[in-house]
Order: structure tokens, then C-alpha cells, then sequence
């Protein structure tokens, strides 16, 4: 059985299940879809599988259905977050991002993402390290912030903040302009890397951080270049703009919980934007994050 240079993925079983799908009664053809996107790791573009295909005629033939494929391997990893549910770990989190971004860009390239995030979580590995001999928790936090908005530039696009890129983590990365919530996956994201007890906090209006160790508690706003906030001030904050104070906003938010979030942002920037077909795509996929029963068409 051939096996690419990518781990756990196998072109054979894929050229198999395209042949199946090639012969198939119509009626059985997008069950095969989707078992075709579902064996093809998320790490791995859709073009760059297909492109291992052995078979030049099953090579264009599977071209024809990317937008299909695309289409069902995004549900098939809504569908597996969901029958998770609101775990305490963000284990599944850059997948189900990632995900999301090819709806907004579905020619990226989740390498470029990926090394991006190892190399800034390798720059602060190095200054936890020259710094370890006084390294305290608080310490840990200003690092991070200070690499990721003074050295990185991850910061707020107040200038243009319901441009749908800003709810995009391919171009969040490319840009360092983004939303409160998709600056904190990157926080997270580089968080998960160092091992930091990093979690998102589902403030109404403006997705906060929060960084909880044994002796240190803050939280983070990477929408404002990583500014550290104590409970009063977000407190202050929800009363400003009409919300009680309630123990519910300052939970830690799941994976679940932000991929619906930002689900929910991107179908009112594209109704602002009277883009009906990108607002119905969203929808469709909310209605599988709300429904823990919900089956994959």
C-alpha cells in the first residue's frame, strides 16, 4: 500500500475510494465524498492529497469535486468537535480554526501557519530560558505579550474591523490584524505550544484571555497589544454596556464555544455585507455546533 511523505495518510485507500466513486450509482456517490474527505488529513490541503493520486484520470476527476470535498471534510471535523463537546483542553482547536479558514481561504497553506506558530513559541522559549533564573509566572505572561504585539505586531484592526479576514486565522497570521477572539486563538495556539495554562474567557462584546497558574491570575487582551486587565476593570466594563455581572462571563471558554463564537461574528459580518451565500455557508455549519445530535448530510 503506498503511503505519501505525510504520516497517516495513504493516496492508495484514496485512489481506491475514488474509483469506487467513479463506478457508483449516483445515489451512492456522496457517501464516498465524504468518506474521501474524511481520510485526508486536516493538515494536509485537499491539493496536495489529490495530488498523490497515482491515476492521472482519477487525479482530474477528484479535482472536479474540491468544492464538494471541501465542503464535507470542514463538517466531518464540526461533526467530531461536537461529539466532544465543551472539553477543558484546546487540544482540537487549531484544527477546527484552520478548518474555518478554508471557508475565507480555501487555497491556504496550513505549513505557513504552523511554522509560524512554532517559531514564535520557539522565540519565547529562548527569553523564558535567558530568563530562568528569576522567571516568575507574571513574568511568563509579559513575555508572551511583549513578543507577540511589540515584536510580532499582533494587534487590533480598529481601522477595519468587519473586514472577514479578521475572523480568519490564515489571514490573522499573514496580516497581525485581527478581532478579539481570533488574536486570543493565536495567543492560545502559542500558549498550547509552551505548555502555558492559557484559556479563553467569553467576555460579551470583547473576548478576553485568561492565564491561571497555582500563585498568578490575570487576564489578557491581545485586542489591545496583550494589556493585562483584573476582574474589577472587566466588571466595570460589562456594566458599561448593560450586562449584569454574572460568574457565566468569565468562564472558560471550550473549543466549542469559540468556534461558535466566530462562526456567529462571521454570519453578521457577511449579512452587514449582504453576501447571502457566505451567510448561509456559516449557518449551515453553526446549526452542526449547536446540535450534539446532529448527523452529517
Amino acid at each position: 500500500m503506498g503511503q505519501s511523505s505525510f504520516p497517516n495518510f495513504y493516496p492508495d485507500d484514496v485512489t481506491r475510494l475514488l474509483y469506487d466513486w467513479e463506478i457508483a450509482p449516483a445515489e451512492k456517490k456522496r457517501f464516498l465524498q465524504k468518506l474521501i474527505a474524511a481520510r485526508i488529513p486536516w493538515q494536509l490541503s485537499l491539493e496536495e492529497a489529490l495530488d498523490e493520486v497515482p491515476d492521472p484520470y482519477l487525479r482530474v476527476q477528484a479535482r472536479s469535486m474540491l468544492p464538494d470535498l471541501t465542503r464535507h471534510r470542514l463538517r466531518h471535523s464540526f461533526y467530531k468537535l461536537t461529539l466532544r463537546g465543551n472539553t477543558g483542553h484546546y487540544k482540537d482547536l487549531e484544527e477546527t480554526v484552520v478548518q474555518l479558514s478554508n471557508i475565507g481561504f480555501p487555497n491556504q497553506n496550513y505549513n505557513q501557519i504552523k511554522n509560524e506558530l512554532d517559531r514564535i513559541a520557539l522565540r519565547i522559549s529562548e527569553l523564558y530560558d535567558d530568563h530562568s533564573t528569576y522567571l516568575t509566572e507574571e513574568l511568563k505572561v509579559q513575555i508572551l505579550c511583549q513578543v507577540l504585539f511589540q515584536e510580532e505586531g499582533f494587534v487590533g484592526n480598529i481601522q477595519n474591523y468587519n473586514d472577514p479576514g479578521n475572523s480568519y486565522i490564515f489571514q490573522v497570521m499573514k496580516s497581525r490584524l485581527g478581532i478579539p477572539i481570533t488574536l486570543s486563538v493565536v495567543y492560545l495556539l502559542v500558549g498550547q505550544r509552551l505548555g502555558l495554562p492559557l484559556y479563553g474567557t467569553n467576555l460579551p462584546l470583547h473576548f478576553l484571555l485568561q492565564y491561571e497558574s497555582e500563585g498568578y491570575f490575570t487576564y489578557i487582551d491581545p485586542f489591545h497589544g496583550g494589556v493585562l486587565l483584573d476582574k474589577f476593570t472587566c466588571e466595570k466594563f460589562l456594566e458599561a454596556n448593560g450586562y449584569p455581572n454574572s460568574p457565566k462571563y468569565f468562564t472558560k471558554a471550550s473549543t466549542l464555544s469559540i468556534i461558535k463564537r466566530m462562526c456567529r461574528n462571521l454570519i453578521h459580518i457577511y449579512r452587514d455585507k449582504q453576501s447571502k451565500e457566505m451567510e448561509n455557508t456559516l449557518k449551515e455549519y453553526l446549526q452542526i455546533l449547536e446540535s450534539r445530535s446532529t448527523h452529517v448530510e
